[in-house]
């Protein structure tokens, strides 16, 4: 596989810091990932996105620039090229 074509699992945790509704912030980052055209899987506490290196990066870029402004934040990341991603998902080793 070459680099080009390569396969990683990001998985993105994003939290609001000093807000009373945490939930209004969080819906509209899980709405930029969803929108980013990626496999997600979204769960109680992160999303998991798998794509190329460029492409996770242009959402995590994505995410900054729209909350930027909008709300403080954690943004936690992490990122694997090793997660044995074979298209299903299922092998994500974060």
């Amino acid at each position: 596989m070459s680099d080009v074509e390569k396969i990683n699992c990001a998985r993105i945790s994003f939290a609001p810091l000093s807000v009373e509704d945490i939930e209004s912030p969080v819906n509209e980052v899980l709405r930029l990932i969803e929108s980013s055209g990626l496999k997600v899987e979204t769960g109680a506490m992160d999303t998991l996105v798998w794509g190329s290196p460029g492409e996770i990066s242009d959402i995590i870029e994505k995410i900054q620039s729209e909350m930027d402004g909008k709300a403080k934040y954690i943004l936690d990341i992490r990122i694997s090229n090793t997660c044995g991603c074979a298209g299903d998902g299922r092998s994500c080793r974060l």
